[in-house]
């Protein structure tokens, strides 16, 4: 499994001048598991309690944004499909990134049916940062 050297990611990003949100704590990343009725693995539940997504919808060089909790569940309840939780976007809503309920995996959606990018969260975020064509 890939293990995310958080401290770095947050440096390049601080460095890129991406505005980040101050870190998650355990029991809201619960009370946001409790209303989407889904459980994060355990990378993203150590990457937010970090930092708990970019502030004002910010975006990495490459167009992508990493979500808040908050915005995670906002965005959420407007989501016609509940199986999918997403948690960055790319191009400002262009296509999502996120996790299907009952499926392993990252995948990312911008049709009807999600397509698998990542094995884990960790990998997602690599991915991202590196600007991966698998992601477009």
């Amino acid at each position: 499994m890939i293990h995310l050297r958080i401290d770095k990611i947050k440096e390049k990003w601080a460095n890129e001048s991406i505005k980040l949100n101050p870190p998650a704590t355990p029991e809201a990343i619960k009370a946001v598991e409790e209303i989407i009725d889904f459980q994060f693995p355990d990378d993203f539940r150590e990457f937010y309690l970090n930092l708990d997504g970019f502030a004002d919808s910010d975006w990495t060089k490459n167009m992508f944004s990493i979500w808040s909790l908050s915005r995670i569940l906002e965005e959420y309840h407007h989501e016609k499909n509940k199986s999918f939780i997403v948690f960055a976007d790319y191009l400002i809503n262009s296509h999502h990134i996120g996790f299907v309920k009952g499926k392993k995996g990252v995948f990312k959606n911008y049709g009807e049916v999600p397509e698998l990018i990542a094995d884990t969260f960790s990998e997602a975020i690599l991915l991202i940062n590196s600007d991966a064509d698998i992601l477009y």
